[in-house]
C-alpha cells in the first residue's frame, strides 16, 4: 500500500515546487526565513482542514442514513461502493480545498504539494501495476504457506464488471485522498521545520494510529500500515511527487477488497470477485485484519522498499538538505 524507472522526457508542463529558500525581510515568532513559520503553517492547515472534514461527515452521517438500506447488495453486508465513492469524493474535496487555502496564503501552486513533476502519468500507471504486483505476491505467500484459502464468488458477468469499476473509482479517490492528507501539504511544511525524514516516520505512524479505529484492526496491522506509509515517503523522496504511490495505493486496496477479496484492516467489501478465509496461526495469516496482520508484509514490503530505491529516478532537488 510504490516506484519506478526513468524512461522516455514526457512534455508536460511541470508547476514550481515549494520554495523552501526563499528568505523574510524579517524574523519573529511568526515569520521566519522561509516565511510563515513550519508549526504555524501546519496548525493552520489543521484547523481549516478539521472545519471542512466536520461538514464533510455531516454530510456522510446523512448519505449513510438515506442510501446505506438502498445500497447494501443482496449477497451480504460489507463496504459497498456507492457510500465509498461519495464519502471519499467529499472527504478528498476537503483536502484540496485546504491546501488550496494554505497554498493561496503562501503564495504558491497548489500541484506544489506533490502533485507536479515529470513523468507523472507514467509513474502513475507504474504504481498501479506495482501495487497490484506487490499485494499479490502477499496473498501468493499466504496462500503456498496455506495460511489464506481463496473462492472463487458466482456473480454474473454484468454485475462482477460494475462492481470491478465502482471499487476502481473508490479506491483511486483512497489512494489521492490519504496520499494528500498525510503526504502532501503536512509533509513538505513539517520537512521544512524538522527535515524530510523526521516528518515521514511521525506522518507514518500517525497514519498508522489512524487505522486503529477499523474493525478487526490489529496491532500488527497498525505497524504495518506504518510501514508502507514510510514506503509511499521513500517514492516521494525519489520522484518529488506523489502519482507513483498514488497509483500503488489504489491499486494495493483494489486488489485487497475486491480482487482476492481479503479483509482490508479489517473491513469487508461488497462485491467482491473472491472470498478469502485464513488459517493458521493470526501473526501468518493475518485474521480478521487481512493480509496487512501478517508478518509476510514485512518482506514485501522490504522488496517494494528496493524496488522504489532501484528503479525511481532521483528527481528531489526540494528535499535537497531537508
Amino acid at each position: 500500500m510504490e516506484t519506478l524507472p526513468p524512461g522516455p522526457q514526457e512534455h508536460d508542463t511541470v508547476p514550481s515546487t515549494p520554495h523552501l529558500d526563499t528568505p523574510t525581510a524579517s524574523s519573529s515568532i511568526f515569520y521566519g526565513p522561509h516565511g510563515l513559520r513550519a508549526g504555524w503553517s501546519i496548525f493552520l492547515f489543521i484547523g481549516l482542514l478539521g472545519t471542512l472534514l466536520f461538514f464533510s461527515g455531516i454530510e456522510i452521517h446523512w448519505l449513510q442514513q438515506h442510501f446505506h438500506a438502498g445500497a447494501i447488495s443482496q449477497k451480504g453486508h460489507g463496504l459497498h461502493p456507492t457510500i465509498m465513492i461519495l464519502a471519499e469524493a467529499s472527504t478528498l474535496l476537503a483536502v484540496l480545498l485546504a491546501t488550496a487555502g494554505m497554498a493561496r496564503m503562501e503564495q504558491r501552486n497548489v500541484a506544489s504539494y506533490g502533485l507536479a513533476g515529470a513523468h507523472r502519468v507514467r509513474q502513475f500507471v507504474i504504481g498501479l501495476l506495482s501495487g497490484f504486483g506487490f499485494l499479490s505476491l502477499l496473498v501468493g505467500i499466504l496462500v503456498a504457506t496455506h495460511h489464506l484459502e481463496l473462492h472463487k464468488a458466482p456473480m454474473p458477468i454484468g454485475q462482477t464488471v460494475a462492481y470491478a469499476s465502482a471499487w476502481g473509482l473508490c479506491f483511486l479517490l483512497v489512494g489521492m485522498t490519504e496520499e494528500m492528507m498525510l503526504r502532501g501539504y503536512l509533509l513538505f511544511t513539517l520537512a521544512r521545520g524538522i527535515r524530510f525524514w523526521p516528518a515521514a516516520v511521525l506522518l507514518a505512524a500517525l497514519f498508522g494510529l489512524l487505522h486503529k479505529g477499523n474493525a478487526g484492526e490489529s496491532p500488527f496491522g497498525l505497524v504495518a500500515a506504518a510501514l508502507v506509509a514510510l514506503v509511499f515517503s521513500l517514492s516521494l523522496w525519489r520522484l518529488g511527487h506523489l502519482w507513483w504511490a498514488i497509483g500503488f495505493h489504489a491499486s494495493w486496496d483494489w486488489a485487497e477488497s475486491y480482487f482476492y477479496g481479503t479483509p482490508d484492516s479489517g473491513m469487508v467489501s461488497t462485491g467482491r470477485l473472491m472470498h478469502a478465509h485464513p488459517m493458521g496461526s493470526l501473526l501468518q495469516s493475518g485474521g480478521a485484519t487481512g493480509p496487512e496482520g501478517s508478518v509476510w508484509i514485512t518482506l514485501v514490503l522490504v522488496l517494494a522498499a528496493l524496488f522504489v530505491w532501484m528503479t525511481q529516478p532521483n528527481q528531489r532537488p526540494q528535499f535537497d538538505g531537508k
